[in-house]
């Protein structure tokens, strides 16, 4: 759920934004039609509505545009040897991870920590974060 979230952030600008656009244009027409308000201050609703959600969706988008930027930077840049040279010299097995549970390739990898040496079937994220060993 929390995976490339990036993604979802600009998809919910984009939802915000037509759905914002939309509420004030039908706040607009129902205040003049039930004869609410004047017809300017309808218009104003209306128009000014659809101004403010258009500059807040860019501001939303930003966020999630950014983050999508910094992931792809982040896979450039930390370096993920041990995984990459591992999977070189054995064929990965498709299967759920056994930490994070998404459905991927997988490696046997040995984890010593302050538990103790465990072997789990992992993903390359949970095997960078984790610190792990290829298992012999």
């Amino acid at each position: 759920m929390y995976r490339h979230i990036g993604k979802k952030v600009r998809a919910l600008a984009q939802i915000i934004f037509w759905l914002g656009v939309l509420g004030s244009l039908g706040a607009g027409t129902y205040l003049y039609l039930t004869k609410v308000l004047k017809l300017e201050y309808c218009i104003l609703i209306g128009v000014g509505g659809c101004i403010f959600f258009w500059l807040s969706s860019w501001v939303l988008y930003a966020i999630g545009d950014t983050h999508v930027k910094l992931e792809r930077l982040e896979d450039k840049l930390i370096p993920k040897p041990a995984y990459t040279n591992y999977l070189s010299e054995n064929n990965p097995k498709r299967g759920q991870c056994e930490i994070c549970g998404k459905t991927t390739d997988l490696v046997d990898a040995k984890i010593v920590d302050q538990l103790g040496t465990r072997y789990r079937k992992v993903c390359r994220e949970c095997f960078a974060a984790n610190k792990c060993i290829p298992a012999e």
